[in-house]
């Protein structure tokens, strides 16, 4: 969440998210705009707004427009910003010389030129930006009360083998996808302050990551995770829970985010002391309160705990986690135990399974891969890849429940381990909400299984 009244949050190179063009072409679908003015002023009407092709060439087919006072029929285009239309290769596609309109967010190219050299006109999206972030979360759920035919019932209870791997592969995809990004700021910067700032982001629960994510810049910036101070112990310095929780603007801390936390009046008392002692050096690079979303969050998953569980992990570690995760990995140990010790401090419970094996799964193993292969090392690749494949399933979240429903019906499919949950995580974001199914290797399953039942003797 970034804090307009302080840029120096804000890393240099981030920037603002925008809507998906999923999204976007959902609003369009729905008929929320009828009119649109295209950047070099041309008014359009839209008589008919095409049909969705749901991703297979340009995004709708066979609309009807007036621009210009000029009545134009053929595809339309979507992009979050105009500059994909050469991302994406469309100049060089043969299949997108017949789109009249290319509709945008932001307006960052020039020219849309296609491939037999016409211009295409550019016109951005009348639909708000909150309007699409909410369609955009309500996308999955809308999917469903389409209504639809579920992908491989019958395929499930007979072979359930088959889309198992199907759904390890999934998982195999969300991982490498991971990789090579993780590997860049390995090269160019620590490797320890990578992995934190990873951490950090995984402590973050839903609303609350970005927050995180600041928090570890701040961390980071300021050298807090190097200070002479932070030494390896069982639990946290009152002065370094002090400046994370100074840092991440919670202090004074208010007696419900203290009870939140489990802190003590009396470690309340020294810990605030802390911060007004040392904290004056950071008054200008905080996290502001209202970044962070307390309202109806559990005990488990405040900020205030959160935070708490970070600080006990740089203490543990000493602030440089990298090598003890390394040796747990290398040495076959448990990794989910391991990240759940080392937020546990006397009296308070770390990371739930739950939330450790989220971590592991999107932080731990995909970081130690990307190390391995940075450095060469190939044992603790191929420590990293078996913890990956024997990494169990700790709990079901929505948006996976909903893709085992699309494939199955309802019934599950045992012996995913958490490696097929990812799977059915990136099923449900990638492939089925967007209905791109000509690329989805469960419905390559179901036709390969029904082409060889044509094929069979009767």
């Amino acid at each position: 969440m970034q804090d307009p009244a302080n840029p120096a949050l804000v890393p240099s190179t981030q920037i603002a998210p925008r809507p998906r063009e999923m999204a976007m072409s959902a609003a369009w679908n729905a008929r929320l705009t009828r009119t649109l003015t295209t950047t070099g002023g041309d008014p359009v009407h839209i008589v008919h707004h095409g049909t969705w092709s749901h991703g297979f060439g340009p995004d709708f087919s066979s609309a009807m427009l007036e621009i210009g006072g000029r009545l134009r029929s053929g595809d339309i285009e979507i992009h979050t910003r105009s500059s994909d239309w050469i991302a994406h290769g469309h100049h060089l596609d043969a299949r997108y010389n017949n789109v009249i309109l290319h509709i945008v967010t932001v307006d960052d190219l020039a020219e849309t030129r296609r491939e037999d050299g016409g211009i295409v006109p550019v016109a951005i999206l009348t639909v708000a930006d909150d309007v699409l972030f909410a369609i955009d979360r309500r996308l999955p759920d809308a999917w469903s009360e389409l209504g639809g035919t579920v992908c491989a019932d019958e395929l499930a209870q007979r072979e359930p083998e088959r889309l198992r791997r199907a759904l390890h592969r999934l998982g195999d995809d969300r991982l490498s996808g991971r990789l090579s990004e993780i590997e860049s700021q390995i090269a160019e910067g620590d490797p320890n302050a990578v992995l934190l700032r990873m951490m950090f982001d995984a402590f973050g629960y839903s609303e609350n990551r970005g927050p995180m994510r600041q928090l570890a810049d701040v961390v980071l910036r300021n050298g807090l995770h190097e200070h002479p101070r932070l030494q390896p112990a069982p639990e946290p310095s009152h002065w370094l829970s002090g400046m994370l929780l100074g840092m991440g603007g919670f202090l004074p801390l208010a007696p419900a985010d203290a009870h939140a936390g489990g802190i003590l009046p009396e470690d309340q008392y020294r810990l605030e002391r802390a911060w007004a002692s040392s904290g004056a050096a950071f008054a200008d690079d905080m996290v502001p309160a209202s970044a962070w979303q307390v309202a109806r969050v559990r005990p488990a998953n405040h900020p205030v705990t959160r935070i708490m569980q970070a600080a006990t992990l740089l203490t543990r570690c000493g602030g440089r986690p990298l090598e003890p995760m390394i040796e747990t990995i290398v040495a076959e140990q448990p990794i989910v135990e391991w990240i759940r010790k080392q937020t546990t401090r006397p009296g308070h419970p770390g990371l739930g399974v739950g939330r450790a094996t989220a971590m592991a799964a999107s932080v731990l193993l995909p970081f130690s891969l990307a190390y391995a292969a940075h450095e060469r090392d190939a044992s603790l690749e191929d420590a990293a890849r078996q913890a990956w494949i024997g990494l169990k399933h700790a709990e079901w979240t929505r948006p996976a429940k909903r893709a085992l429903a699309q494939v199955t019906g309802g019934p599950g499919i045992r012996h995913l381990g958490e490696r097929g949950h990812q799977g059915l995580l990136h099923l449900d974001r990638e492939l089925c909400t967007p209905r791109r199914c000509y690329e989805c290797p469960i419905a390559a399953e179901v036709v390969r299984d029904r082409l060889a039942g044509e094929r069979s003797p009767a």
